[in-house]
């Protein structure tokens, strides 16, 4: 029993010397435009299609060995799609003027983090992997001529979890005693699917702490 109690508090001793906490927030915007086809009319009343996607992301990680972490993570992610190129039917009775589609993802994610230098090392990669929850939610609006009547109309997308798993690779770029800079792409799997990994990637680049 005294043996046991040795080795129980000679590993606790142990993993207290490299016990730390890394904690990185992240952020990604992208913006992209199409502009219309429609060269039967000026360039102006053409229209176009923006997409912009915003999102932002804590991952916390808890090394309880030197090179191995239990990790937390949460993101948001907003994509919206604000389209004014005019399409009609074919006897033009029919009109879409404008869709304004929302769609929001979240994620919350627990797993293992694995890295291959230590954290006083001037990169640091590292691989995680764990149980993610996937939530998807949304609404589209559209502005309609429907026979020279104009209608408005809202649809709203029902919230959407699932099970799923995330793999993230990210590398640390050491810049003080404490402070880093952090690129990452994460994967989530929704209902484990792997054939789905490019069907979810999200890059961001952040800051980290230690302490």
């Amino acid at each position: 029993m005294r043996h046991l109690a040795l080795l129980l508090i000679t590993l606790f001793s142990a993993n207290i010397a490299y016990s730390y906490v890394d904690l990185s927030l992240n952020y990604n915007f992208s913006k992209r435009k199409i502009d219309g086809a429609d060269t039967s009319v000026t360039a102006e009343d053409q229209g176009q299609a923006v997409t912009t996607t915003e999102g932002w992301s804590i991952n916390w990680g808890w090394f309880i060995w030197e090179y191995t972490a239990l990790e937390l993570n949460y993101s948001r992610t907003s994509e919206r799609l604000l389209d004014d190129r005019e399409s009609s039917n074919s006897d033009g009775t029919f009109t879409i003027k404008e869709v304004d589609s929302l769609v929001v993802t979240e994620v919350q994610g627990a797993g293992l983090r694995q890295s291959f230098a230590s954290r006083k090392s001037t990169v640091i990669p590292s691989i995680s992997i764990g149980y993610a929850q996937l939530i998807t939610s949304g609404e589209t609006s559209y502005k309609v001529d429907d026979n020279g009547s104009e209608q408005d109309i809202s649809l709203e997308r029902d919230k959407e979890a699932s099970n799923s798993g995330y793999v993230t690779l990210s590398l640390r770029f050491r810049l003080t005693k404490l402070m880093g800079l952090s690129l990452s792409a994460k994967s989530v799997m929704p209902d484990f699917d792997t054939s789905k990994m490019e069907d979810n990637l999200i890059y961001s680049a952040g800051f980290s702490w230690v302490f």
